[in-house]
């Protein structure tokens, strides 16, 4: 067996622990671990159940390329919003090109930066452009908005009884 090179140690870690996999150290090297836990599935027959890391990791689609180039495009659409949306300053022919461009984007919601160019976009026009966001990205979303939440102070109003006595 052999796990692809796309699967990131955070991803094999995910696994280990998904599967309560308890003895094999995760504080180890990427190299490490994966040769520990080759020698597990080995010893446990387990090959069928884990074939899924032979193959591509299907959360780690794009290159640092593709990445790149991707933040790029939603930078220009941040660019566009900062300079009040005039096109003569822009890469954006008209409204119609700036649609498409987001309409392609969309699908690369776990990125920040495009989440942030499609919400300037859907704000400045009334749209509703959803952008995809992978669970993984969606919870910790959540969690970091709980986190804004309680971290917000509450006024709390004490009514006592007070006397004043003047002289």
């Amino acid at each position: 067996m052999r796990i692809h090179d796309t699967f990131t140690k955070k991803d094999i870690v995910n696994i280990i622990e998904d599967n309560h996999i308890e003895h094999i150290n995760t504080k180890l090297t990427r190299y490490e671990i994966i040769k520990d836990l080759i020698t597990w599935i080995n010893e446990n027959d387990l090959n069928s159940q884990f074939s899924f890391l032979e193959n591509e990791n299907e959360n780690k689609k794009l290159t640092i390329k593709e990445k790149n180039d991707i933040i790029t495009k939603a930078q220009q659409i941040i660019s566009l919003h900062k300079n009040g949306y005039n096109y003569d300053y822009s890469c954006y022919d008209d409204y119609d090109d700036l649609i498409r461009e987001c309409e392609s984007l969309t699908k690369y919601g776990d990125i920040s930066s495009v989440r942030r160019a499609i919400k300037f976009v859907n704000n400045k026009y009334d749209l509703d452009l959803q952008c995809y966001i992978s669970d993984e990205i969606n919870e910790k979303l959540e969690h970091r908005e709980i986190l804004k939440k309680n971290a917000t102070p509450k006024i709390t109003f004490v009514f006592k009884k007070c006397i004043v006595k003047f002289d």
